[in-house]
């Protein structure tokens, strides 16, 4: 139990007893109006009464009820012993109408537990709905991170490349985009086999990652080929820069299935909207730029014309 329901609790229970003091104050002073007779008063204070067993009902539910019945009895049995010792029928009210009070608790208390329990259901269907949503949700994620993740290096893959495309062409936002050529890697898996080819382009996939991080977007777009989106405005002066760096990242060796392995890259470079303002355009015309490269001596970058 948390400090809020300890708190509550300790609230409850000190309505509860004070409720009853009043009831007992009330109870003791009908007894002499009683006896005189005054009926004018006798509906107001009964009224009352009735109104601190609801209190009592409501806040303490099944306790307060319990309290109740037993001050309601206590009138009962005060209001039979006048009606004895009188051998009067002008006491029964007094009988009767304690009788209807604990009547009253009853039906407010089953209504109490009635919309309680609902509660409840209605709180743990929600709570399996939540449930269900979370899985969901979950199971979505799941299923996207397949459908947009190459499943050799890890990166995302040319569906979730195309959509970033599109994405920046709705947006109306300028971008570049580099397309990257592994150059000659048909001949590392013809000479060194395809666990050696793969394993080498796990490395290279993490290194393109890591150059760019959270700035730029990239992909593996194919077999030996990524795709980066350089977003914002951009010079020939800074794509030419970056396409620098890049090339420092694949003319590093590497060590792939023991086999010690340096390649160069090829690099097409399109802008938007300057090259096309549609992501089949801009793709084709990146891959044209780039076997362009490759046609004028390789390990080059070539911007589309």
């Amino acid at each position: 139990m948390n400090e809020n329901q300890e708190k509550n609790k300790t609230m409850h229970i000190v309505v509860l007893v004070i409720c009853s003091l009043f009831y007992l104050i009330l109870w003791a002073i009908m007894g002499p109006l009683k006896l005189e007779a005054v009926s004018a008063y006798m509906g107001v204070l009964s009224s009352l009464l009735v109104v601190l067993n609801t209190i009592m009902v409501v806040t303490n539910r099944k306790r307060g009820f319990i309290v109740a019945c037993i001050l309601s009895s206590m009138s009962i049995m005060s209001a039979a012993i006048s009606v004895l010792r009188s051998h009067s029928a002008t006491g029964l009210p007094g009988i009767f109408t304690p009788i209807v009070n604990i009547i009253t608790m009853s039906i407010i208390l089953t209504y109490l537990n009635t919309s309680a329990k609902q509660s409840e259901e209605l709180k743990e269907q929600y709570e399996k709905i939540m449930d269900v949503n979370r899985v969901m949700q979950e199971k979505d994620e799941a299923i996207r991170a397949i459908a947009y993740t190459d499943a050799l290096t890890g990166m995302y893959n040319m569906r979730y490349f195309r959509e970033k495309v599109d994405e920046a062409i709705n947006l109306k936002m300028p971008f570049s985009i580099l397309y990257v050529d592994i150059d000659n890697f048909k001949s590392i898996n013809d000479t060194f086999g395809p666990k050696t080819g793969d394993a080498a382009l796990k490395i290279y996939a993490e290194r393109v990652t890591a150059y760019c991080g959270r700035r730029y977007v990239c992909a593996r777009v194919s077999g030996d080929e990524f795709g980066i989106i350089l977003t914002g405005e951009q010079t020939e002066a800074d794509v030419l820069n970056i396409v620098e760096q890049l090339r420092s990242i694949f003319g590093k060796q590497i060590t792939a299935q023991m086999t010690t392995l340096s390649v160069t890259a090829s690099f097409g470079i399109v802008s938007c909207p300057k090259d096309g303002n549609d992501a089949e355009i801009l793709l084709d015309h990146a891959i044209m730029a780039v076997y362009n490269a490759k046609a004028n001596g390789k390990d080059r970058p070539c911007f589309f014309s």
